[in-house]
């Protein structure tokens, strides 16, 4: 089997997320260390333009977004699924609303002054800076990632309030094994709780706080070892994508199979990355590039949040 290889920064709240199945599950992975901001041209050199964090490579096929992700591992280990069938529709769509506006809540209050004070990151001027504009330039276009203080502030309160009453009488949200939705709140709720000027927000939850400390065996174990950025390319040279089978394309896209498209996120990170379609159905959408440094690939991303169109299609 081709390693896994996430490529992440250790600050990453959905790098976390996939830290933590990837505990969960016992799987080996490599990890590549990516910069925070941007430049990132080894990762670019891989994904084309997409900049978000994490991405995860399997040889010579790219997964972009951390929901794929997730079920790329899943695949991988069914035996400890994340994606039980009993309640699979309703863990979706809290793991699509908490990985979308909760985090919208915790970055919130991550970036408030008192918190950005006791952040080593933004002791240093020009670093503080330079983070500000990439984040300004990364969102341009799209809605803010942060909601005002006073909203967040009730917005996760009132989470908490729901989190402690679920997990009263269970070890987690998931019951007796964690799924989809434990490891989209724990990621949050580590970004949130790994500032110590921000753990009172977690005062009054003692079956929170019991959780917190339950997923962060998963996040602790890890059984990775990291690897350089150009070796994780040659990794790609070295091999071909994988081929799918019976590929399919959503009709209503009216674009053929082998067109030049381009896939952007809908909601913020608008840096487009083109290629040849190859899959558009319900799940996924999979295009094929040329890089010169990492040769053939496959990009892949999920059908939810993001759009395909013709590449040059300013709609």
């Amino acid at each position: 089997m081709t390693d896994l290889i996430l490529h992440q920064y250790a600050e990453s709240p959905f790098s976390e997320k996939v830290r933590a199945i990837f505990g969960f599950t016992g799987l080996p992975y490599k990890s590549v260390d990516i910069p925070a901001i941007m430049p990132k041209p080894d990762l670019i050199a891989l994904t084309g333009g997409y900049r978000r964090t994490p991405v995860m490579q399997r040889g010579a096929d790219i997964f972009c977004d951390s929901a794929l992700i997730a079920e790329v591992i899943d695949d991988q280990n069914p035996k400890t699924s994340i994606f039980g069938q009993a309640g699979k529709a309703q863990a979706i769509a809290a793991a699509r609303w908490t990985d979308s506006e909760f985090f919208r809540v915790c970055v919130g209050l991550v970036f408030q002054p008192a918190a950005l004070a006791a952040n080593p990151r933004f002791k240093d001027a020009k670093a503080a800076e330079a983070f500000v504009k990439d984040r300004a330039a990364f969102t341009a276009g799209g809605p803010a990632l942060a909601i005002p203080l006073p909203r967040a502030e009730a917005v996760f309160r009132e989470h908490m309030r729901a989190l402690e009453e679920s997990l009263k009488n269970t070890s987690f949200l998931g019951g007796d094994n964690p799924n989809i939705v434990d490891f989209s709140n724990w990621h949050l709720c580590w970004f949130v709780h790994r500032q110590e000027v921000l753990r009172r927000y977690f005062d009054g939850f003692s079956a929170v706080g019991a959780w917190l400390e339950r997923m962060q065996v998963f996040s602790s174990a890890l059984q990775t070892t990291t690897i350089s950025g150009d070796e994780a390319i040659s990794i790609a040279k070295g091999c071909e994508p994988r081929k799918i089978d019976s590929p399919k394309i959503d009709p209503l896209l009216e674009i053929d199979r082998g067109a030049q498209v381009q896939v952007l996120p809908t909601d913020y990170g608008f840096q487009p990355v083109s290629g040849a379609l190859v899959v558009a159905d319900d799940k996924h959408i999979v295009i094929a590039r040329e890089d010169e440094r990492a040769g053939h690939l496959q990009v892949h991303f999920p059908r939810y949040g993001f759009e395909v169109s013709l590449a040059g299609d300013s709609t």
